[in-house]
């Protein structure tokens, strides 16, 4: 439908209430508009839940990474007082330039993923000799944003800018344990602390500020893999939802679309 011919403003268009009133549509009888208005309602009913549920999950989520990643709450077969120690016993810093024939990468909040699939303008240099390699299970952060916890773990091998500092799991160490330690708010904390710079946006943490951080966490490496895979299932289910309700929602804009234009009828 042409809403144009009914535009009596000269400049930004728009219609008025009166206007609006002499707008032609295609109405199904009031039995048929209840029951469309139920089906509808039906999705919204279901997309709500679904919304509700995410949170939920998110809440425990993070309920889970304080106990677990604080040692206030210890798993089944492990024991022992968590130490104090610096992450630079952890980690090393990988400083591999010159593979430039890597796929680019880029590092967000949520994980390392190609730049060609972002929507993101590619603002890389044409001369990527000087890009660093990271490979599957280095954890990759910006070194200007690690205090706004801007840092994620690689499932995938590439380069990425000079801008980010990338780190190499030494044999006791279980990168993905320490992905989700480095989001907890307290280390957050301890990052922004360690950050060097005369103003926040030229705050930086590099390695040799990164690697004399101490924290409490288990040496024991098993241990610290069996938490993190209570945190990677909670993920999963959080992801699952979230598909779920990516396919309510387009479920709706279809029967939208259908019912709403008379082009599936329903019966009374």
């Amino acid at each position: 439908m042409n809403y144009r011919k009914y535009n009596t403003s000269i400049a930004q268009p728009k219609l008025n209430k009166a206007e609006c009133m002499k707008i032609p549509i295609l109405s199904p009888p009031i039995e048929e508009q209840i029951k469309i208005g139920e089906i509808l309602s039906d999705w919204d009913e279901a997309i709500e839940k679904t919304q509700t549920l995410i949170e939920k999950l998110q809440l425990r989520k993070k309920g889970l990474m304080q106990q677990l990643l604080t040692g206030k709450t210890r798993l089944k077969g492990f024991s022992g007082n968590w130490k104090e120690d610096k992450l630079g016993n952890y980690f090393t810093e990988r400083k591999e330039t010159g593979h430039d024939n890597l796929q680019l990468l880029s590092v967000g909040r949520n994980g390392v993923y190609p730049q060609d699939t972002t929507q993101k303008k590619d603002t890389s240099n044409a001369n990527k000799s000087k890009y660093k390699r990271i490979c599957i299970g280095d954890i990759g952060y910006n070194t200007m944003r690690m205090w706004q916890g801007r840092s994620a773990l690689s499932e995938i091998e590439g380069i990425v800018s000079p801008a980010y500092t990338i780190l190499k799991a030494k044999e006791n160490t279980n990168p993905v344990f320490f992905s989700y330690l480095f989001k907890l708010e307290e280390m957050i904390h301890k990052f922004y602390r360690n950050s060097q710079g005369m103003v926040s946006d030229t705050w930086m943490c590099k390695f040799k500020d990164l690697k004399i951080i101490k924290f409490q966490a288990p040496s024991c490496r098993e241990e610290q893999t069996a938490i993190a895979e209570i945190l990677v299932t909670a993920d999963k289910e959080i992801e699952q939802q979230q598909s779920y309700l990516e396919q309510l929602q387009a479920q709706k804009k279809g029967l939208m679309q259908q019912l709403l234009t008379g082009k599936i009828r329903v019966k009374a």
